[in-house]
């Protein structure tokens, strides 16, 4: 079965985070949730998450290229990304779509679940 948009987009953006893996709860039209594993080997490392988005709304691939390329390069740590990241150059896509990407990265909020209740968000900033 082919993998949701918007489970492959949360592999890879939980990576800024640490996350090693995610175990998916629920998926419907307009949600997906799930637990975000930090370390499989200790059950105190995992957060719960919900992201209010459909598949139609799943950030474009390309910041799934930028994504991996920041965890790569080490370009963050966790929620803060470098704050010259617009001055950096990328092979991988012009300065327009780098600008509309970076957009999209700064725009995705993923609520933290404690106990039933929405808490903080994964987000990134500078």
């Amino acid at each position: 079965m082919n993998e949701s948009k918007r489970l492959n987009f949360l592999k890879s953006y939980l990576k800024l985070y640490g996350v090693e893996k995610i175990e998916l709860i629920d998926k419907t039209v307009d949600s997906i949730s799930g637990i975000a594993i930090y370390d499989e080997n200790d059950p105190e490392e995992r957060q719960e998450f919900i992201w209010h988005k459909s598949e139609k709304q799943v950030p474009s691939p390309e910041l799934n290229i930028l994504i991996e390329k920041i965890v790569a390069e080490k370009w963050h740590n966790g929620d803060k990304i470098l704050e010259n990241i617009e001055e950096l150059e990328f092979e991988e896509f012009d300065n327009t779509t780098k600008e509309k990407i970076l957009t999209e990265l700064f725009d995705v909020q993923i609520r933290m679940v404690e106990d039933g209740e929405e808490t903080d968000s994964y987000w990134v900033h500078y």
